[in-house]
């Protein structure tokens, strides 16, 4: 599955970091670099400028996209739908500042910011569905079964009794579970 995040927000990477920008966050370590969804240093510049607006940007990237489809025809013919990578770039997602602000009023605002990688996944989903992860999704860790490392299928718990998780591949009921770690 292919994801879509920002370098500061680690609580929504998933699996491989690959990096999508021109630049990537000092001390920061990613698993590799996709060049051909990078913007152009021009376009980047008239953006931070105001000199594009949202809708000239997205022509403009788009242009670049054609010009490196090739190359990306490519890529997505060789994902593996089983494999999770996330493609990194600098903006926030703005989401845990709603959140925070929800907190605090009780009321939901979040106005999600204009980012290239929101076009990036565009192109999955439209030509690998079977891939497509989201964008800005939280990474949830889930509990692995002892006996083969498998993610299971958490218990429910009600009215304060648990049941036994399931695991897929064993295929039983068990409460011998590893709790995942917090990053």
């Amino acid at each position: 599955m292919i994801y879509t995040a920002s370098y500061f927000e680690p609580h929504r990477h998933h699996g491989q970091l690959f990096s999508i920008s021109r630049t990537v966050r000092r001390g920061f370590r990613v698993d590799g670099r996709l060049e051909f969804f990078v913007p152009s240093a021009d376009l980047l510049q008239d953006w931070k400028q105001k000199r594009i607006n949202e809708e000239q940007y997205t022509s403009r990237y788009r242009k670049e996209i054609k010009a490196n489809f090739p190359i990306i025809k490519v890529w997505l013919a060789n994902l593996d739908p089983k494999k999770h990578i996330t493609l990194l770039c600098w903006e926030r997602s703005g989401m845990d500042e709603a959140l925070k602000q929800w907190e605090k009023t009780g009321k939901w605002k979040h106005e999600r910011p204009f980012c290239y990688r929101n076009l990036v996944i565009k192109i999955v989903q439209k030509f690998r569905p079977d891939c497509y992860g989201g964008t800005d999704i939280l990474k949830v860790l889930m509990p692995i079964c002892r006996n083969c490392l498998t993610e299971v299928i958490p218990a429910l718990i009600t009215e304060g009794f648990d049941d036994a998780h399931y695991c897929p591949k064993c295929r039983i009921w068990t409460k011998q579970v590893l709790e995942p770690e917090c990053a």
